[in-house]
């Protein structure tokens, strides 16, 4: 909900999501003393960058989390604090944001309901028919909002769901557990909030997971988070990050930044092991070279001393992946998922500020193909300034230029054909899925999930293929009637009425 400042109450908090100084080059630096100073020292706020991957928070909210100069940073997360050891109100990564965002007021059951049907309403409206969240996290409110959401006939989009996990320590190997993270937090204790006539049920596990609920919406596999991003110099790269006033306000580290691996090498073997003997997909977030290594590595280990089991494990983003760990992923039958899309928005300033020419081998898609790789694109919604498009993202894997200069290629030996663009979007995303049997191809014996277009991609410029429209979007050979909507729908939704 959407308050002003006068109409804040005691125990609200300012959530806010998307700073992105890339794209706005005149936002300040962030700290808990500017937010204090420029706008509240009494309110708790959070500040969330565009990548997700980095927070800022005034003193009241890092008073409310319990964090001060002796708290020490959770693993895989950092603490960011002065020359005098005082915290700077940064946070970077999961487990550091997670301290305080775990202490905010969670939102209103129906405010949540109506925003899964106003996303998925979107996702349809741009010809998704499947869809895959790399960052669940269990929650018996959350889990019945999707379940009961799934089991409606009207239902516009199946889901599949990676849950997030933490790596297995070493000492912690025998025992199979993982490390303790705070309570994610993001939905309330009780369902009273949403009304659905005597229709709603509890979810099916106690908090645990969704599992295998039903066809629409199911757990895929377990996400692990190798580094970090780009966008706040986190990831872990080879060569340093430039270090430039851009960088700065950003929250980049003090020169030289390589960025930094969350888990040890050890503690990402033990938990690959554990999870691949189980027969469970594992999908890894790497954005730089030294975490495509790792996670090179440990799939390596554990399919050597465990067997292939046709699990399929996965590589996210993969930024900087180079050729040659392109080509060893694809021996080992790897699934890879490149987040190219982020060269139509940030391509130059990654040049400028932030990689040099680094920025012309960004996801080296063609090497894919080359490797054999049935490899898939995304856009990483919503740690991305834009609404899922598949056009445009099809459009920068095809031309690899930014929204602005269609003129300046990054890496055009690098570029895909429209064909192979389509194939990321449809049968190899289907088979990353392991539903390559009923999904993603129209095949006799498959479900009917189809897309009408406006035009031929085939026939349309590359530049051009933003223009596409999309007339119609079917489910299961039904339509899902939203292929006419352009932008995400108001919120204004009863989802106590049909969805169509």
């Amino acid at each position: 909900m959407t308050k002003t400042m006068n109409e804040v109450e005691p125990g609200d908090w300012g959530f806010f999501f998307g700073w992105d100084p890339e794209l706005v080059s005149d936002l300040p630096t962030l700290s808990a003393t500017y937010l204090d100073t420029n706008y509240s020292s009494t309110v708790p706020m959070i500040v969330i960058g565009q990548s997700g991957h980095v927070a800022w928070v005034n003193s009241p909210a890092l008073t409310f989390a319990g964090i001060d100069e002796n708290t020490d940073s959770p693993p895989g997360g950092t603490i960011v604090k002065d020359e005098n050891g005082t915290p700077t109100g940064q946070l970077f990564e999961e487990p550091a944001m997670m301290l305080v965002m775990s202490k905010a007021p969670e939102p209103d059951s129906e405010e949540v309901a109506k925003a899964f049907v106003e996303q998925w309403r979107y996702y349809a409206s741009v010809g998704l028919t499947t869809v895959t969240d790399l960052g669940y996290m269990p929650s018996v409110d959350t889990d019945a909002i999707l379940e009961y959401l799934a089991d409606r006939d009207d239902c516009p989009i199946r889901v599949g769901l990676y849950k997030m996990e933490h790596a297995i320590e070493n000492n912690e190997k025998s025992r199979g557990v993982t490390q303790e993270r705070p309570k994610a937090g993001c939905c309330p204790n009780t369902f009273g909030a949403v009304s659905v006539k005597g229709k709603m049920k509890k979810a099916s596990s106690s908090a645990k997971s969704i599992g295998n609920y039903s066809d629409r919406l199911w757990e895929a596999g377990i996400k692990l988070i190798g580094d970090g991003s780009p966008h706040c110099g986190t990831a872990a790269v080879r060569e340093p990050f430039m270090y430039t006033p851009l960088t700065e306000t950003l929250g980049f580290p003090k020169a030289p930044g390589y960025g930094s691996l969350n888990m040890t090498a050890s503690a990402l073997e033990n938990t690959v092991a554990k999870f691949h003997k189980r027969g469970t997909q594992v999908a890894i977030h790497c954005h730089g070279e030294r975490a495509a290594e790792q996670a090179l590595k440990a799939y390596q280990k554990v399919i050597d001393e465990f067997g292939t089991r046709d699990n399929r494990h996965r590589m996210e983003h993969l930024g900087l992946m180079t050729v040659e760990q392109i080509s060893r992923a694809g021996k080992l039958n790897l699934a890879l998922s490149f987040f190219v899309d982020h060269l139509r928005f940030y391509g130059l300033v990654y040049k400028t500020d932030i990689f040099g020419d680094r920025v012309n081998r960004w996801t080296p898609l063609s090497e894919a193909t080359k490797s054999g790789v049935a490899w898939s694109i995304h856009q990483d919604h919503p740690t991305f300034p834009g609404n899922a498009c598949p056009f445009s993202n099809m459009k920068t894997a095809v031309t690899r230029c930014t929204r602005d200069d269609p003129n300046t290629p990054y890496g055009p030996e690098y570029r895909v054909s429209i064909h192979e663009a389509l194939k990321a979007y449809t049968t190899n995303a289907a088979w990353q899925l392991h539903r390559e049997k009923d999904l993603g191809s129209i095949t006799v014996g498959k479900k009917a999930d189809l897309v009408v277009l406006s035009k031929n991609p085939y026939d349309v410029d590359p530049f051009e293929l933003e223009s596409i429209k999309v007339i119609d979007t079917y489910l299961e050979g039904r339509s899902t009637k939203f292929a006419t909507v352009v932008t995400i729908p108001s919120t204004n939704i009863n989802i106590l009425e049909p969805i169509n």
